[in-house]
């Protein structure tokens, strides 16, 4: 939605130029659904047409592509019509908004017609491809919503599992008599366990939110940043739950391995300094 009315937007001028031309070579002979369908014929980004008389009540169904909705005739549109001004140009188009029966970034256009109004809904990502402003492929869409979707669902059984994995390993551990770096170690990695699957299950969620449930044409880098940056953070996490268990292990066995710990614990650090780098540049950046 933002990427399409940015483009809309830096070309403004030469869409309401040829929304203004196309409607000003059609004219309906009547408000009959033969005559009015014509629109169609010529105008792929059109969705719905319609006509409101003098009182500003609509006089004829909303004529879609694929449909007849008889429910409209008859409804009020004077609302509408107090911002539609005539003055400066024959025809007035709207600004961008989502069309109430699509759901989708729309434009409207309304030419005054000898005794009624003409309306016309543009779907504007279709309007903008057609006007070769924009580049899309609903097929491409399709696809990697799809590999999206699995993908999603595949980190989602993953993550379920390593929860249930550090659950179990946790119960194992309450219900045997072990030694106190065997129960220090088998709390680690279900810690560990646990973090990990709980970063898996988040970056499962946001791609199945916002690539497959509530796809977007453009949802900007923001949330890509936040996305990252959760689940680092949880590697992190689990890196230095690691770390800490690496150093409990060599206290307790060998202290010629501490350099080890030590090279781990620097890893770490270097990663959250990064992250911090990142998160920095990302908010000088937007």
């Amino acid at each position: 939605m933002k990427r399409i009315i940015s483009i809309y937007t830096e070309h403004k001028n030469s869409v309401q130029f040829y929304l203004r031309t196309t409607m000003e070579n059609f004219h309906p002979l009547s408000k009959d659904v033969k005559d009015m369908r014509r629109f169609f014929e010529s105008e792929k980004s059109a969705e719905v047409i319609y006509s409101v008389n003098d009182t500003f009540v609509q006089c004829s169904p909303s004529y879609g592509r694929n449909y007849i909705d008889e429910n409209r005739n008859g409804a009020d549109k004077s609302f509408y019509f107090k911002w539609v001004s005539f003055t400066n140009e024959p025809i007035h188009i709207s600004n961008p908004y989502l069309h109430h029966v699509t759901g989708l970034p729309t434009l409207s256009a309304v030419k005054r017609e000898k005794d009624f109004y003409f309306v016309a809904d543009f779907d504007m990502l279709k309007l903008l491809e057609e006007l070769r402003l924009i580049e899309h492929n609903s097929a491409y869409e399709q696809i990697n919503r799809c590999v999206m979707g699995i993908g999603g669902l595949l980190l989602g059984i993953v993550s379920v599992f390593l929860i249930l994995y550090g659950g179990y390993i946790f119960y194992g551990m309450l219900i045997s008599s072990n030694s106190a770096e065997m129960v220090m170690h088998k709390i680690f990695t279900s810690i560990i366990s646990i973090t990990i699957g709980l970063a898996i299950y988040d970056l499962a969620k946001t791609l199945i939110e916002n690539e497959v449930l509530f796809k977007t044409f453009h949802y900007g880098n923001d949330l890509q940043n936040k996305t990252l940056t959760k689940f680092l953070t949880s590697i992190i996490i689990a890196l230095s739950i690691e770390s800490l268990m690496a150093v409990f292990k060599i206290v307790l066995d060998d202290y010629t391995k501490l350099i080890n710990a030590f090279y781990l614990i620097i890893g770490v650090t270097l990663l959250i300094v990064g992250t911090g780098i990142y998160n920095l540049l990302s908010r000088q950046a937007k």
